[in-house]
């Protein structure tokens, strides 16, 4: 349920970047038209839109999405999981099952991938999985009870860091592939 509603939020508020241009040289009363309008279609979400266009979204649950340029972490990021440095977040999402992190980067994707595999491990994490589409980096590590996927690709230029992550249910089981 919680990934649908977060599917739901972030299609929404994907939505609403696309019209926040235009909905900044209307003034106030449209971003407030446009926030109400939001709320009241994500049953109670608290919605900000602030003047830059960048649009925070929390819902009940405690669910919250920031989408933008530059936008910044939520307070509730999990302190487990390091931001990606270097870069600039322009899409995140928090909720109890996970989290969910877009950067733009000016490195490379191996750069990026180099560099964020270096703070992942400088936090305790260790590789566990990687593989490589031309350019683009693909990686998992586990760590402090999380199971994190890093996803670098080149993107016009300049590179697209993804970070996701979410509890690692096979942490803590040391039953797993043991038999009686």
């Amino acid at each position: 349920m919680t990934t649908i509603r977060t599917r739901t939020v972030a299609g929404v508020a994907s939505a609403l970047l696309l019209l926040s241009p235009a909905l900044a040289g209307c003034g106030q009363v449209a971003e407030k038209a446009a926030e109400t309008a939001m709320e009241n279609a994500l049953s109670g979400a608290d919605v900000n839109i602030e003047d830059n266009g960048n649009v925070t979204i929390t819902d009940d649950q405690g669910n919250q999405m920031a989408a933008g340029e530059n936008v910044a972490l939520p307070d509730n990021w999990p302190s487990e999981v390091p931001p990606f440095e270097g870069g600039t977040l322009t899409v995140v999402t928090v909720a109890p099952d996970g989290v969910w992190a877009s950067w733009t980067s000016d490195t490379s994707p191996q750069e990026a991938a180099d560099a964020y595999g270096a703070t992942l491990e400088g936090a305790g994490y260790t590789l566990d999985t990687e593989s490589k589409v031309d350019q683009a980096v693909f990686r998992s590590y586990k760590g402090n009870g999380y199971l994190i996927n890093v996803s670098t690709a080149d993107d016009s230029g300049g590179t697209v860091v993804l970070v996701t992550g979410g509890p690692d249910s096979s942490a803590g089981d040391s039953s797993a592939g043991a038999s009686e």
